[in-house]
């Protein structure tokens, strides 16, 4: 089986990148074998859309399966289409990640793991720091019926 996993490096014992969309490399990796081949990810610098185009670099290679951290929707729906199933990696090496889907550690993920432009910086946070404090300057008093 061809797994490709999202790398911060071009070998099997590079660290697995925390991002899908905008990690440096996809390492292809032959599940049977462990023979791996590193592509980097052109996709990696796009201003937008980085998820779609590293997905459809993934499916371009032939990947049958994807180990990888944090894939928003954009990505994951066009794994989806391909019928390539997702599996959540955190941390470890990319040997490390194969051997895990090898053994039956990993568990298929149902959707996303994150929001759209979580690669972007933004954490795919949404509550903001301002506590609350917006035109009312916090003065209601709690008394409404």
């Amino acid at each position: 089986m061809k797994a490709v996993v999202s790398s911060a490096g071009n070998t099997i014992d590079a660290p697995v990148s925390p991002v899908f969309g905008r990690c440096a490399y996809f390492v292809f990796v032959d599940t049977d074998t462990m023979e791996a081949t590193a592509q980097p990810n052109v996709a990696s610098g796009a201003p937008g859309g980085a998820g779609i185009q590293a997905a459809q670099i993934v499916v371009r290679g032939g990947a049958e399966v994807v180990l990888s951290s944090n894939l928003g929707p954009n990505a994951m729906q066009v794994l989806a289409s391909a019928g390539i199933p997702v599996y959540p990696v955190q941390g470890g090496t990319v040997r490390e990640a194969v051997e895990a889907f090898k053994s039956g550690r990993l568990s298929s993920a149902g959707g996303p793991t994150v929001d759209t432009n979580y690669g972007r910086g933004g954490g795919g946070s949404f509550s903001g720091g301002g506590m609350g404090r917006g035109m009312g300057r916090g003065m209601g008093r709690g008394r409404g019926g």
